[in-house]
């Protein structure tokens, strides 16, 4: 899951919103995302560039290993298009974006930090619990798979934007954990429901 500073964010999507053109997501040194038309420097540098969180080379140690975690080893440049509700919801009511990258797609999201009660914190690590060590093990056939996979990406929308101010550390590395375990298992699963590679 990437997510990327707002402040930063909104001053990328603002410009994509006045040249009226695609955001892109790129990889190479870091993960980042611009407008596709982008106003340059002197030095040919682009103005606005919003990092991915722990992908900036000029700020963090270990952007290049967590680049590569995040959206594997290969450098890339997809352009992705932003609905205009979600320029207006990024621009004026302070929503954030976060974008998962799947080895066949590329799923983004804008929307508010939610702020929940610990219990409900709790249910949403139950819930990607079972997604992933009940119902996933559970799967026969490609339409089970693709079922689960649409229901897995929907939680994992879901979950990356949830937060619990009175979470302890340990929810906290539970939620992380099951997070990115998900995660991987929706990746396993092709937009068919085939599978691409076993689970580990």
């Amino acid at each position: 899951m990437l997510h990327f500073d707002p402040e930063a964010l909104r001053l990328v999507v603002a410009e994509v919103k006045a040249n009226q053109c695609e955001l892109a997501l790129a990889k190479d040194d870091g993960v980042y995302l611009i407008s596709a038309v982008a106003e340059r420097g002197d030095t040919g540098r682009v103005k606005h560039i919003a990092y991915a969180d722990g992908c900036n080379p000029e700020k963090d140690d270990a952007w290049y290993e967590t680049s590569r975690v995040l959206v594997g080893g290969d450098d890339f440049c997809e352009h992705l298009l932003l609905t205009d509700e979600s320029i207006e919801r990024i621009l004026s009511d302070g929503f954030e974006l976060w974008i998962h990258v799947l080895h066949d797609q590329i799923h983004m999201h804008a929307s508010p930090v939610i702020w929940v009660p610990v219990a409900e914190y709790r249910h949403i690590i139950n819930r990607m619990q079972r997604l992933a060590h009940v119902h996933y093990r559970a799967c026969v056939g490609n339409a089970e798979y693709k079922r689960w996979r649409v229901s897995a990406i929907d939680l994992l929308a879901t979950a990356s934007h949830t937060d619990a101010k009175r979470a302890k550390p340990d929810d906290r590395e539970e939620f992380l954990s099951m997070f990115e375990r998900l995660y991987h298992l929706a990746d396993t699963v092709n937009a068919e429901g085939a599978l691409r590679f076993p689970a580990r």
